[in-house]
């Protein structure tokens, strides 16, 4: 039945927003947009691009649908487990808008494999859940010269913006590495399955996603290049981050450079300008035994960035090492200008050694 509806009925609502005209609409009718990732970003960027016209939509995704991703991924539901996601967003994306065209591509997206598809594309949208794909797309964009919108979520918070297109600031945009220089080491990144995510929160970051799509495709409004938008879902809370590019002839400081010791932290603590130290574990764990220094959880710490004081070196502690490292990561990216340590083996390196840790 939807064959019948020609596109100047289907696109009428859009015809009808001031500066929409026909040419505005054969800007979206010639795009070609990859999709990497058609899972809880993916889905419902990929539905309001069909909707809007978008006349060729890739999707790239070697996954199955299972019965954990009915409560985020909304072009699925029970009758498609076990079947290619791929295949299901096409028949669905081709149900919705039979206007535009559906490639398939069941594969993860590889750097190799982006190396050959990206340059095909005048857009790509990131849909994936963890830090090798994304750092995988981006260089691939990169290097192409292709617009990103990047878009990333976590338990409650998400992040969206897009990257490699251009600015007044800066002519080549800015790239993901400007955000995050590296990825942080295998076992310190946890995606959605992993750590949790709100069913909703994907579904706006991801429809955040199809908006700077649009608008990059058509020139509308003002995209989120050089901008870094993130959502507290908790809170509904939205900021915007001004970004800017980093040195590139700089070699960035690792993980590992970032550690410290207990002695060396205890050191730096008797000096002129002793470092803050930050205690990232849950409430009963600081009841138990602690270090002292600040109190803030991991999963608080975002929004509780106006609590650390500026211009003084940062130690991070946890049980063991691996929440505090994630916490000094997250800080390095937002204050560059600030040392930030990861104190090696936490609270439990310290119990072994034999220093005595009191209880708060």
């Amino acid at each position: 039945m939807n064959h019948a509806v020609p596109e100047s009925v289907y696109y009428a609502r859009h015809f009808r927003l001031p500066g929409f005209s026909e040419k505005t609409q054969d800007k979206l009718r010639q795009a070609r947009v990859l999709m990497v990732g058609v899972g809880g970003l993916g889905c419902p960027a990929a539905m309001y691009l069909a909707g809007a016209g978008v006349g060729t939509i890739a999707l790239c995704d070697a996954d199955d649908v299972s019965a954990t991703n009915l409560h985020r991924q909304v072009l699925f539901d029970g009758s498609c487990i076990g079947q290619k996601k791929v295949d299901v967003a096409a028949a669905r994306l081709k149900a919705l808008n039979p206007h535009i065209r559906i490639e398939t591509i069941p594969s993860f997206g590889t750097p190799e494999l982006l190396a050959e598809l990206v340059p095909r594309y005048d857009l790509v949208l990131d849909g994936t859940d963890n830090f090798s794909a994304k750092y995988a797309i981006n260089d691939a964009c990169e290097a192409a010269g292709v617009p990103l919108v990047y878009g990333s979520i976590f338990q409650f918070e998400g992040q969206v913006s897009v990257f490699h297109h251009p600015t007044a600031e800066h002519p080549d945009g800015i790239s993901y590495r400007d955000l995050y220089p590296d990825a942080p080491p295998t076992g310190l990144s946890q995606n959605c399955g992993e750590a949790g995510v709100i069913g909703v929160l994907p579904g706006i970051i991801g429809t955040l996603q199809a908006n700077e799509a649009i608008k990059v495709i058509t020139g509308l409004g003002e995209t989120l290049s050089g901008r870094l938008m993130t959502f507290d879902a908790l809170g509904a809370v939205t900021r915007r981050l001004a970004l800017t590019r980093r040195d590139r002839s700089a070699l960035y400081q690792s993980v590992d450079q970032g550690d410290i010791s207990f002695e060396e932290w205890k050191r730096r603590e008797q000096g002129v300008n002793p470092p803050v130290l930050v205690d990232v574990r849950d409430a009963n764990e600081r009841e138990a035994a602690s270090l002292g220094g600040l109190h803030i959880p991991l999963a608080t710490l975002p929004k509780r960035l106006a609590d650390l004081p500026v211009g003084q070196d940062i130690v991070v502690y946890c049980k063991s090492g691996v929440r505090s490292a994630k916490a000094a990561l997250y800080l390095r990216s937002i204050r560059p200008d600030d040392q930030v340590f990861n104190l090696t083996g936490g609270v439990d390196a310290c119990l072994g050694a034999g220093i005595i840790c009191t209880a708060q």
